[in-house]
């Protein structure tokens, strides 16, 4: 059934429209004034508005502006004595969705009329992928709800809502696997309300609850653990799950603040307190989190202008191998040269340029930066070495990600087998059939491929035969605990065993004692790199590092402490 209210003291006008409304599919609502209409909308809300024009603009201090201001996010239809020009293209400016000539009403007309300016209003004030009210229409909805609250001395809580790990599915299962993600989790969050609550979606993956007429503050902190228990359950795509989760942020009228504005910014404070807790649950508001998130706000900004100017910088870890104690390789780790808060470790500002979309870019001056250093240790006749740079999700899905590789080969003149791009295991495994392609274009640029981290992502072994890999790397998670915890020694000895018989190198990360290195290497590891040998170092220090490393220094030669292993 269609809800229309329709304002306006002429019964004839009302008769009219009575007569041409279906019965079986619209109710009618009446008021006879516009300020009636204004407080009965505070509280109710109609499908559609059939305003009587003439008799509304025969009232003294007529503001056509103001009139259809009031009614801003309900589809409105005017009705007229006569058409004018004039009056009917102001209608329209100023938001009314149609009007019509009341002597030519009828049945059919108005219907589609009705029809019209419903899907018009829908297309202007709700989101075309969830069906969710958008940002305009929810501030709408808020400034009433607190206009209502104060009126009859009610509490309301608004929820912001933002999903952790969407980027990282969006980014690896492709923009369609997002969608749905969206729709679904959109749908969680409206079962959680009420009727009389809303529920927006601001863009990408921003959510708003606005929650009505509580009682106490526990009623937002249980409608908060609703959301957030249904969010978090798995969404199924195509026989792959795709996990999100929420950070709620949870501000009160009028206990923190009394108007739209303010509410909506102390509750995205809150989220971003909630994030920093690791995500998956919520934070009330508190003061002192305004200057925490105006830091964040800083910190974007930053990040963005650091990109442009280049404020990065690498350092590098060596990599070892076991037998021998020679260094074979490095990573290249990379770190923030702040102008003001000094050296930032990527932990940092990694999570926050992934949310900003920004890891594209930073990731290809990352790359840039790796194969300009390779070019100079090249220039300066160094010991040539190869670097492993870490790729992101976001960054090998870009179209270009191939071309922009190449471009950096080519520009800087190095062999491309002195770069090693090392993905993360859940990275690939999402689309494993064009990762495969993708892969198997950067091989045959002579480019090296490692899966970092691996062990903590869901391999299939079919698809790892097939991708044309180098190496595998341990997570240091694993390698941590694998003298003490016995599941962890069995999954490190697992992938050994693994790569051996793929025919892949194996470098176990994280290595920080002599007892991890001899499980390593009475395993048969072949390589390893961590705290151990050497903390990351900037490229002038690199060589010194090599040469304690190999003896090469009055320091302990590497094949001394690999013998005292």
């Amino acid at each position: 059934m269609t809800d229309i209210l329709f304002i306006g003291r002429d019964d004839n006008a009302e008769a009219t429209v009575l007569a041409a409304l279906d019965p079986e599919s619209y109710a009618l609502y009446r008021v006879r004034t516009v300020a009636e209409a204004n407080n009965l909308l505070a509280g109710q809300r109609f499908d559609a508005l059939i305003i009587d024009f003439d008799d509304a603009s025969s009232g003294p201090g007529f503001d056509l502006a103001q009139l259809l201001g009031l009614f801003l996010f309900v589809p409105t239809i005017a009705l007229l004595e006569e058409f004018t020009p004039e009056v009917a293209v102001q209608l329209v400016q100023f938001g009314a969705q149609d009007s019509l000539i009341k002597s030519d009403l009828n049945s059919q007309r108005l219907s589609v009329s009705i029809q019209c300016a419903i899907s018009r209003a829908q297309m202007a004030h709700f989101d075309s992928l969830t069906g969710l009210p958008n940002r305009a229409l929810l501030f709408d909805r808020l400034t009433h709800a607190i206009n209502q609250s104060r009126r009859y001395d009610q509490e309301l809580a608004v929820l912001f809502i933002d999903l952790d790990r969407f980027k990282f599915v969006n980014d690896t299962m492709g923009h369609e696997a997002g969608d749905t993600v969206l729709k679904t989790a959109a749908s969680r969050i409206r079962d959680c309300l009420r009727d009389s609550d809303t529920v927006a979606r601001l863009g990408g993956d921003e959510f708003i609850a606005l929650v009505t007429n509580l009682d106490r503050a526990v009623s937002a902190a249980n409608v908060a653990n609703k959301i957030v228990e249904s969010v978090s359950l798995p969404v199924m795509i195509s026989g792959n799950a795709a996990t999100v989760s929420p950070s709620i942020g949870i501000a009160l009228f009028p206990d923190d603040a009394e108007d739209a504005d303010e509410l909506m910014r102390y509750a995205d404070a809150a989220m971003y307190q909630a994030k920093q807790a690791g995500g998956e649950c919520y934070q009330f508001y508190r003061p002192d989190m305004n200057s925490a998130a105006l830091r964040r706000i800083g910190l974007g900004v930053a990040l963005q202008r650091a990109i442009r100017d280049n404020e990065f910088e690498l350092h590098y870890q060596p990599q070892v191998d076991l037998n021998n104690g020679r260094v074979v390789g490095l990573e290249a780790l990379v770190r923030w040269r702040h102008p003001e808060r000094g050296l930032i470790p990527p932990d940092q500002f990694i999570p926050l340029a992934e949310e900003l979309g920004l890891m594209p870019a930073l990731g290809d001056l990352i790359l840039g930066l790796a194969c300009m250093q390779i070019a100079d240790w090249q220039k300066r006749d160094l010991p040539v070495l190869r670097v492993a740079v870490n790729l992101s999700a976001q960054q090998f899905n870009q179209d270009d990600l191939l071309e922009h590789v190449q471009q950096w080969i080519a520009r800087t003149g190095i062999e491309a087998s002195l770069l090693e791009i090392e993905l993360t295991e859940s990275s690939i495994m999402n689309d494993p059939e064009s990762v495969a392609i993708i892969l198997g274009h950067l091989s045959q640029a002579g480019v090296r491929v490692s899966i970092d981290d691996f062990g903590t992502g869901y391999s299939s072994l079919a698809y790892l035969k097939r991708f044309p890999l180098d190496s595998l790397k341990i997570d240091q998670s694993f390698v941590r605990d694998v003298n003490h915890d016995a599941s962890d020694g069995a999954i490190v000895r697992t992938v050994i065993a693994l790569a051996q018989h793929l025919g892949l190198h194996v470098v176990a990360e994280g290595v920080e004692s002599v007892e991890q290195l001899n499980f390593l290497r009475a395993n048969n590891c072949g390589f390893a790199q961590g705290f151990y040998f050497s903390r990351p170092v900037v490229a002038d220090e690199v060589f010194d590092v090599i040469a304690r490393l190999e003896g090469n220094s009055s320091q302990p030669a590497l094949n001394s402490l690999l013998l005292e292993a």
